[in-house]
């Protein structure tokens, strides 16, 4: 068997799932970013889903939405949707979801852009996981060491990480780039969402010092349990769409997911969990150790001569 063939489509050199709308994908590296709009981009599985909502949080000033579906037209997906449903769809205000590299993200000076890396042990476990629940995948039967075979090759959504990393982290210093981590994140998630507010917009974070109830909202919502019920919730219902009508007016890629996913075997258990444990070293409990050992010399391999070893002093 082939394995990349079945998990993923190759699409202008990026690795994208096998069941993504190509048309929509393409049109993503078309899109024109305006003055103003935010993108919030990470490797598959790094914490994009947890800033997606702290960035919604800060802009909204901790309002929650009347509906937690709302959560995905305030942040569009670029990759999956396209550009012209993504930008038509979204509720301000709001932000862009994208695993784009850098190389191929739509770009402008005037637009930000805020990454989050996460350790390459926890993120293979978490992306191991996220194969196994989305149905799209197929890989509900699927191994482990199947899996870790895939991710270290970057035989898997957006390719290698590192190759995802590198330049994202290298172009950290540009005034329109906020570079941060899942684990400062965990650590510190106050801390974070200050230097978001301040690079988003600095009336926002003179906003937030002033009212500090609603800096704790914000960091209410945003907690861990908050973030996985509403994330959980909003996307089960989105794969369990039986309404013509409903369906007739979902954006192109989302009607695409659908279709594929009708034609496959149903699955017993319908719920989605998107957000899993969230936890720092969850790899340790999973990985054996010559996959870590594997994973360690990767590690030395593609940093070796880049200043991002720090982050792995920190990691390891």
């Amino acid at each position: 068997m082939d394995a990349s063939n079945r998990f993923i489509l190759n699409v202008e050199g990026v690795n994208i799932a096998a069941f993504f709308s190509e048309e929509c994908f393409r049109s993503a590296l078309q899109f024109k970013p305006k003055p103003g709009d935010v993108f919030v981009v990470t490797y598959p599985k790094c914490g994009t889903t947890w800033m997606q909502n702290l960035v919604l949080n800060v802009m909204r000033r901790g309002r929650t939405f009347e509906r937690p579906s709302d959560f995905y037209l305030a942040s569009p997906f670029l990759d999956q949707l396209g550009a012209e449903d993504s930008e038509n769809m979204m509720i301000h205000p709001g932000c862009y979801k994208t695993h784009l590299p850098l190389h191929k993200v739509p770009w402008s000076d005037d637009t930000k852009y805020i990454y989050v890396a996460r350790n390459l042990k926890d993120c293979c476990v978490s992306f191991y996981h996220h194969m196994k629940n989305i149905p799209g995948y197929q890989f509900a039967d699927g191994t482990f060491e199947e899996f870790f075979d895939l991710f270290i090759k970057g035989q898997v959504e957006f390719g290698d990480y590192f190759d995802h990393l590198l330049p994202w982290y290298n172009a950290r210093h540009r005034p329109n780039v906020y570079f941060t981590t899942f684990e400062e994140m965990k650590n510190d998630l106050k801390k974070v969402a200050k230097e978001v507010a301040e690079f988003i917009d600095e009336n926002e974070a003179r906003y937030l010092e002033k009212n500090p109830e609603v800096l704790e909202r914000i960091l209410h919502n945003c907690s861990f349990g908050e973030t996985k019920r509403m994330v959980n919730e909003g996307l089960s219902s989105l794969y369990h769409v039986q309404d013509k009508d409903i369906l007739s007016r979902l954006p192109k890629g989302r009607q695409h997911i659908l279709a594929y996913i009708e034609g496959l075997p149903k699955r017993k258990d319908n719920k989605i969990n998107f957000i899993r444990r969230g936890e720092i070293g969850s790899h340790k409990q999973e990985l054996s150790p010559t996959q870590n050992e594997i994973l360690n010399n990767i590690i030395l391999e593609k940093t070796q001569n880049s200043d991002v070893m720090s982050l792995w002093e920190k990691w390891m």
